[in-house]
């Protein structure tokens, strides 16, 4: 039976759909059993949310309607009882040989016999190629196939509950970017700034980052704080991370001191004007690689200074990376739905030593796009 634990991310029911989702799937795919290793394909389906993902811990999930059983590290076992409905809970102890502990489990199981395609989290960061290798040597005959990008494609149209989690996750983002723009003044550093942000996400609730919020300075565009004083002229890209429930969502802007030179306020309008068109066409029907030769007609002439992904889905993340499924670039088919939310980011960089950026969380419903941020996108002059 289910466990109503007391810090469940959603209730138990739409537990019980995301489940019978995944069951179809494995009959669609005709998989006898599931072994899920990434920690957002595992907090979805079972609201299990551990801190220490480097640990060895998996989700077993059979086909048939039986239950499904976790594989939960010793020391994240009490964050397990906070979280997380699975009744049947097996302990990992950190030195014990995890795989054969997995195959006695399975075992005990019996879910061993008769398993013929046994689909696992081939393309998880959290699935070490050593545990791959040993659990292939160990179950000789059995067809494994990599599960990874269909269960993240499962997670992609969100539920109320998941929306009001990126609601709230955007609207900590907006207090920390807000803090960071206020911060900033000449002959400050950017830890300084930084430090702003962090107070301001973390008084506010959220969570530690899949990936480091951004107070860059030095127009590298993924440039963290390293103590550089901020002098007159320089532009300052932020990129600030709210999280909830491990719901990501996150706001980017742009600050200059003093008042911007014709060439950075071009660039700027640019860009802004990219983000305000791309955000328009955001309705459910459009493909991914429509708004990409949006993005791209936009900043023509400018090929050099733009990056290969325009935005990605918002979703459950851990370190170390905070996209979904669906990207904004080049060879990404999906099409976009109601209730998904999506960053859209364009941004141009490496421009005379500035990068320029802006990014809002976006849902997509049948009505059209709906913003989750509520910053002004102007260029912000201190």
């Amino acid at each position: 039976m289910p466990v109503e634990a007391p810090r469940l991310a959603a209730p138990l029911e739409e537990y019980g759909n995301r489940l019978a989702r995944t069951r179809a799937y494995m009959n669609e795919a005709d998989l006898d059993l599931l072994m899920i290793f990434g920690p957002e394909q595992y907090n979805w389906l079972s609201g299990y949310e551990p801190t220490s993902t480097f640990f060895y811990q998996a989700l077993i999930v059979p086909r048939a309607e039986e239950p499904v059983t976790l594989l939960c590290n010793k020391a994240e076992v009490l964050l397990c009882k906070e979280t997380c409905w699975v009744e049947d809970v097996r302990v990992l102890w950190t030195y014990e040989d995890q795989v054969a502990r997995t195959l006695e489990v399975l075992a005990d199981r019996d879910l061993i016999s008769g398993l013929r395609r046994l689909g696992i989290s081939l393309s998880s960061y959290y699935l070490r190629p050593a545990h791959a290798f040993a659990l292939r040597e160990a179950l000789p005959g059995i067809e494994f196939v990599d599960i990874h990008t269909a269960l993240d494609d499962l997670r992609l149209v969100k539920s109320n509950t998941e929306i009001e989690h990126l609601r709230r996750a955007a609207h900590i983002a907006d207090l920390g970017v807000v803090a960071g723009i206020n911060a900033i003044h000449e002959g400050m550093t950017d830890r300084d700034a930084m430090a702003a942000v962090q107070h301001a996400v973390s008084l506010n609730g959220g969570q530690f980052p899949a990936y480091p919020g951004l107070v860059d300075a030095r127009g590298t565009l993924h440039g963290t704080p390293v103590g550089r004083i901020l002098k007159h002229g320089d532009v300052i890209y932020l990129e600030v991370d709210g999280v909830v429930r491990r719901y990501h969502a996150n706001i980017s802007r742009s600050v200059v001191i003093g008042e911007p030179g014709q060439d950075i306020a071009h660039m700027y309008q640019l860009v802004r004007d990219t983000l305000d068109r791309a955000t328009e066409a955001m309705r459910p029907g459009v493909r991914v690689t429509e708004i990409v030769e949006l993005v791209g007609q936009m900043h023509s002439g400018y090929e050099q200074n733009t990056w290969g992904r325009f935005g990605f889905s918002c979703d459950i993340t851990y370190p170390p990376h905070w996209i979904g499924a669906l990207s904004l670039m080049k060879g990404d088919e999906h099409v976009l739905e109601p209730g998904m939310v999506i960053t859209m980011e364009p941004g141009l960089a490496y421009y005379d030593g500035a990068t320029f950026g802006l990014g809002n969380n976006v849902l997509v419903t049948e009505q059209g796009p709906e913003v989750l941020n509520n910053v002004s996108t102007e260029l912000f002059v201190r």
